[in-house]
């Protein structure tokens, strides 16, 4: 599962692991949150603020990434800047729910508040999240960090900005059942990432 690099304007990641990692996503959407893809709350005032609030987290923890990372001299591919961001925006998101519904399953035989509920999807989130990224995208992805210690503020915002946009996501998902502006913010993230290093698909 690394990333096949012949040079760093030549590199490209192999589709395979993203396949299978996309089909579980998939098949986890079908057994286990595919009752919540079409479930919706009302737009209510207060869903719109959530909605915006986890827009601006998303585009500040973005433009942060951008600060705190390196092209590698890769160029844009822009094949994988709208396909990659749509599929994996789509079928993480499945993942991402299912993760939330493993803490609120843990935590409903000791609690019906919804605070304690909310909380504990959020840490199976968080737990999920972290995993998978030191699992599975830190070794998907090309060399692209900054390590430049002028970089050490914009690295504080977008650490900071990823636990907003973590709970946030969560949130529109655990108050509305809004998978599809979960969905959506989750593809301008990825298609933020794909900009900011030129990540590549082969």
């Amino acid at each position: 599962m690394t990333s096949s690099i012949a040079s760093p304007d030549k590199t490209a990641s192999s589709i395979r692991p993203l396949a299978i990692y996309w089909t579980i996503g998939i098949l986890v959407g079908l057994l286990y949150v595919r009752s919540d893809i079409a479930e919706s709350a009302g737009w209510s005032g207060a869903r719109v603020v959530s909605v915006l609030l986890a827009l601006v987290a998303t585009v500040v923890t973005t433009i942060a990434y951008g600060k705190i990372t390196t092209t590698g001299g890769r160029s844009l591919h822009l094949p994988t800047l709208f396909g990659f961001s749509v599929a994996n925006g789509i079928c993480e998101t499945l993942l991402f729910i299912a993760s939330f519904k493993i803490g609120l399953a843990l935590a409903a035989p000791f609690t019906t508040k919804p605070l304690w509920l909310f909380l504990a999807g959020t840490f199976t989130f968080f737990v999920y999240s972290g995993a998978i990224h030191a699992l599975f995208w830190l070794k998907i992805l090309p060399t692209h960090l900054n390590k430049n210690p002028a970089t050490k503020n914009a690295r504080r915002v977008w650490i900071a900005g990823l636990v907003a946009v973590s709970v946030l996501w969560g949130w529109l998902y655990f108050g509305y059942q809004d998978f599809w502006s979960f969905a959506i913010l989750h593809i301008l993230f990825d298609a933020g990432m794909v900009y900011c290093i030129r990540y590549r698909l082969a």
